[in-house]
């Protein structure tokens, strides 16, 4: 540990970003704890590990201990793909469209039969009707910092937007979004962003968010904010085609006048290319996909191991 933390701190030091030592340092502690609490579990009487996420470093010791014992490892993503989910250090991995198999193949060369399909349980709008967009505008929100943010409500606020109802993350700070809400908006409280789409706003902005394809997927006109250059991390979403990119007031203003013309039938043609099912399908598929014996087999795709696509694009591989 003394010496991982001498390279952490001599690469953000190189990198000038020495306000994240601490942050960086405190991973690093909890990595080794969770790697040595681990070693005193024994995960050989289960069929498989199975995981919603892949990109956290507990996780990464759990994926790590699990080898160790022959233990197969499955992946079924908590959201949509995005960039960092192109890594699968898992036995198998399933994956909710043949777009996002078709993006992760492409990007790493990862073996395709290795990637189940199998769809998304944890919704189920992909056999619903699509509301009438009777409501006022959503804005859905991410958990991001409130200087990001509070770009973003002068933003819309600028464009002209009296009445919007803002949809906060699970990990939002609902004070902090009161307090940069204007007072002509509304805070939703309580349940599901993907129930308020239900109920048919006539559109969603957001800012490169995983509810974007639920919204697009009941054919409700979504917009995707782009305050700087950065693409989106969901790959979903660089199709502008199906999502606006939204910079400036003006954009805001034309996309909010012209919603009733969008082909809502094409919006959720392009959703379902990524997801064509979900709900208790989904759920269905999953749980034959899981009854299934299966090897331990090796990761299906290591993007950060030296060499790996991730590793190889990142600062980080300097660490």
């Amino acid at each position: 540990m003394r010496r991982a933390k001498r390279r952490i701190d001599e690469f953000l030091e190189r990198v000038d970003r020495t306000e994240l030592v601490a942050s960086w340092r405190h991973a690093a502690n909890a990595t080794a704890r969770e790697i040595r609490r681990l070693e005193g579990v024994d995960l050989s009487e289960y069929e498989f590990v199975l995981l919603a996420r892949q990109t956290h470093p507990l996780l990464r010791a759990l994926i790590l201990r699990a080898e160790q014992q022959n233990v197969p490892v499955v992946y079924v993503p908590h959201s949509p793909l995005t960039d960092f989910q192109v890594d699968l250090p898992v036995s198998l991995a399933a994956m909710r469209g043949e777009a996002e198999v078709d993006h992760i193949a492409s990007v790493t060369g990862a073996d395709v039969s290795r990637m189940a399909v199998v769809g998304n349980p944890a919704t189920d709008v992909t056999r619903a009707d699509p509301p009438a967009l009777t409501g006022p505008p959503v804005f859905a929100v991410s958990p991001d910092p409130e200087p990001l943010l509070r770009r973003m409500f002068s933003l819309l606020s600028d464009a002209g937007l009296e009445s919007v109802v803002v949809a906060p993350h699970p990990r939002s700070d609902v004070a902090m979004l009161e307090r940069l809400m204007p007072r002509t908006w509304s805070l939703r409280r309580g349940g599901r962003t993907v129930d308020l789409l239900r109920e048919g706003p006539r559109c969603v902005l957001q800012a490169s968010s995983g509810v974007a394809w639920e919204s697009a997927a009941l054919g409700i006109p979504t917009a995707d904010i782009r305050l700087d250059i950065q693409s989106p991390v969901y790959p979903f979403l660089r199709d502008e085609r199906a999502f606006p990119a939204i910079r400036r007031p003006e954009d805001v203003r034309d996309f909010t006048e012209g919603v009733f013309s969008i082909d809502r039938d094409a919006l959720r043609k392009r959703a379902l290319l990524w997801c064509a099912s979900d709900g208790s399908e989904a759920a269905g598929r999953l749980r034959d996909l899981l009854r299934a014996p299966r090897p331990a087999d090796e990761r299906i795709v290591d993007a950060w191991a030296p060499g790996g696509v991730l590793r190889t694009a990142s600062p980080l591989a300097g660490l």
